[in-house]
């Protein structure tokens, strides 16, 4: 193949030509090597140019198993036009076809293998692996620090010998291991000022590392520890030595551990310095140490975390002063205040929504104890909402959190259209890492209006007020929350609402959800999916009016259909909603590029019950236990699927995702599209 193009540069040009190449593309040679050809018209010297050009061609063919590649160039003779030509020689793609290793005795095999991985993979896991001999080093370089890592000085991991198949498309690596002697931690032994405390808690330190790999990284591991163990009896100046002394044999260390433990210190009195908003009292509410207190890093320690988290500061920093004594010092603790007040502008689009966006003002830190209080105003096509938020992180100095919003939504549904004004109380504690626990008062007023349905018996309510209290877990360790890779994430809530709470109508509100990622690859994510809720009618309740209930279908539940249109619907189509539903998804996801993935997925979820009275030919329920019965009865079924594909162009505030759901059991009768296209920003699930 012969391709030629124009290089115009200032004071000459050159013509480039490509030949030889059937792989890369010209396009794709001249991307590779394009700062190298970006300044060949203007070079003093182009040759230099050119050879660094060839060099990085040949590089990424070689970084595609194309181990004999070889790029070459020649220029045009004096005289002629100015052309540069590069000579492509691909030759084959090289696969690897083993790896093999001897001497070793150590480490198994397989355990060396692991240092190795594929070159290629298919959409759904490894395919090939091609020979990159610059991989297969890195390889044998990473064995050599294993080594290093469990003691061995000596250890030699050999080059790579590459025995090629006759037509050089395969080749085995072979590499010579000699491990040499295993050097071991046989004694410990401390000297100098042996406290009678400290000596009991270094008591299991000679037990802890007699046996084990001796490395000099070790020797610094083992001063460090010393080191915290006396600053936390209240020695912040210890100076701990550790030498290595020689054992029985060369395979065997004696460490002896040097402790000059100096005064020991009391906090005399503590200072704050460079808070210009924050209250003095604030501070000094998370500093651990007190006066009087012994000095410890694990309290200096847990002073920066628990100020450094308070979001309040851009830097803190916690140092012992002079005081009136060596035995006695000042603590100074000085931060560096972050912004307090924000102003901010969001906007997304949603299949449904359309053009979304909201504005807002932030203040981090009212009066100067911390709190925060946020304003935000949001719109849509479909969607009006206002609300004011007072938050305290540290309700009356704990670790709970109170939140108060008030607020108004107004939010037109395809059968209705929702306004609400409300206020609630919430208060959030972590327990566990990554877990978190809400419980909550919530109060609202509901007004639905333009209800298309003539199905007055499926609404019987359009106006009332709910007062209901709810308590929410949720687990989450994820390693992204915008686009995760591997982790999980679970939560459930529980939701009464009742007269005795302020209450104008009263029910059972239950919701789980699930996700998980499984990483299958570089590349390639498998995500799980499972939703689920239930509603049920409390006393003298005889249906959910039709602003509380369920809805399905849409860019975030079954893709295959528009914005709630899966489940029951009245005579005239519009969706009514039902009292449960259950959303199940699966999707294979794999990174194009850098920002690009690619997904494919299956969605299969359901309302129940699945038909309306009026679509069943039935009357209307007379009292709560029909409705409760036929709820449960149709919870698991009714199912429709969805299938699909799309793409997503990862943002820092998310993924715009564009879906294409097939509906594979499409029903005519009540008009269901055959395929629906959602574009959105942020992942399904």
């Amino acid at each position: 193949m012969l391709a030629q193009a124009e290089q115009r540069q200032s004071g000459r040009e050159y013509r480039l030509l490509f030949s030889g190449n059937q792989v890369f593309s010209e396009t794709r040679l001249r991307q590779i090597a394009v700062e190298e050809l970006a300044d060949l018209g203007s070079a003093e010297f182009p040759e230099a140019n050119a050879d660094d050009a060839a060099f990085m061609m040949e590089q990424a063919y070689k970084e595609e198993g194309y181990a004999f590649a070889i790029l070459s160039y020649r220029f045009s003779a004096p005289g002629e036009d100015l052309v540069l030509e590069f000579i492509v020689s691909e030759g084959e793609q090289v696969i690897l076809e083993a790896i093999e290793f001897s001497g070793h005795t150590a480490f198994s095999r397989e355990e060396l293998l692991t240092f190795f991985a594929a070159g290629k993979r298919g959409f759904l896991g490894p395919d090939r692996e091609i020979f990159v001999e610059k991989d297969v080093r890195d390889g044998l370089a990473e064995i050599r620090d294993l080594y290093l890592s469990e003691g061995y000085p000596q250890v030699t991991v050999g080059e790579p010998v590459l025995s090629f198949s006759a037509d050089r498309s395969r080749v085995t690596v072979h590499s010579i291991i000699f491990e040499g002697i295993r050097r071991t931690v046989a004694e410990v032994e401390f000297h100098g000022d042996t406290d009678t405390l400290a000596m009991g808690m270094l008591a299991d330190i000679p037990e802890e590392q007699i046996g084990k790999p001796y490395v000099p990284r070790r020797r610094l591991l083992l001063q460090s520890r010393v080191r915290e163990i006396y600053a936390n009896l209240g020695f912040p100046d210890a100076e701990v030595a550790v030498v290595e002394g020689p054992g029985l044999n060369f395979s065997q260390v004696r460490l002896d551990v040097s402790i000059v433990s100096g005064p020991r210190v009391k906090i005399s009195g503590i200072e704050i310095h460079g808070n210009e908003r924050t209250k003095e009292a604030f501070i000094l509410d998370r500093v651990t140490l007190r006066p009087g207190d012994l000095y410890s890093d694990e309290g200096k320690q847990a002073s920066f975390k628990s100020l450094y988290q308070t979001r309040l500061f851009s830097r803190v920093t916690i140092e012992l002063g002079e005081g009136s004594s060596p035995t006695e010092r000042v603590l100074e603790v000085t931060v560096q205040e972050g912004m307090a007040k924000e102003l901010f502008i969001q906007g997304g689009w949603g299949s449904y929504e359309m053009l979304r966006g909201s504005a807002g003002y932030q203040h981090n830190n009212i009066f100067g104890t911390g709190r925060l209080f946020r304003l935000e105003a949001g719109v849509s096509a479909k969607s009006a909402a206002l609300q004011a938020n007072l938050t305290d992180p540290w309700f009356l100095g704990s670790d709970i959190t109170a939140d108060l919003p008030v607020y108004f939504r107004r939010r037109e549904e395809p059968s209705f259209t929702r306004e609400e004004t409300g206020a609630s109380l919430f208060f959030s504690r972590d327990f566990f890492e990554n877990m978190g626990v809400t419980l909550g008062y919530l109060y609202r007023e509901n007004n639905i209006v333009d209800i298309a349905s003539l199905s007055l018996t499926e609404v019987p309510e359009s106006e009332y007020t709910i007062a209901s209290v709810k308590l929410q877990a949720t687990l989450d360790k994820r390693n992204d929350i915008f686009f995760p890779t591997s982790g999980h994430k679970t939560f459930a809530s529980v939701e009464v609402a009742d007269p005795a709470l302020g209450s104008g109508i009263s029910f059972y509100r239950f919701n789980l959800g699930l996700r998980k990622f499984f990483p299958l690859s570089e590349k390639n994510t498998l995500g799980l999916r499972y939703d689920t809720g239930l509603i049920l009618p409390g006393r003298d309740q005889l249906a959910i009016p039709i602003g509380e209930r369920f809805f399905n279908g849409g860019e975030h539940t079954v893709r295959s259909f528009n914005e709630s249109q899966l489940g029951p619907r009245d005579a005239l189509g519009e969706p009514l909603g039902g009292d449960a539903f259950n959303v199940f998804s699966i999707e294979l996801r794999r990174m194009l590029t850098e920002r690009l993935a690619g997904s494919l997925f299956f969605d299969y979820g359901n309302i129940s019950p699945n038909r309306s009275r009026e679509e069943s030919g039935e009357l209307p329920f007379s009292d709560r236990s029909q409705v409760i019965d036929a709820t449960l009865a149709e919870y698991f079924k009714g199912f429709r699927s969805g299938i699909g594909c799309g793409l997503l162009y990862l943002l820092p505030i998310g993924p715009a995702r564009l879906d294409f759901a097939w509906n594979p059991d499409r029903d005519t009768e009540r008009d269901e599209a055959g395929y629906v296209v959602h574009f959105s920003l942020g992942a399904a699930f």
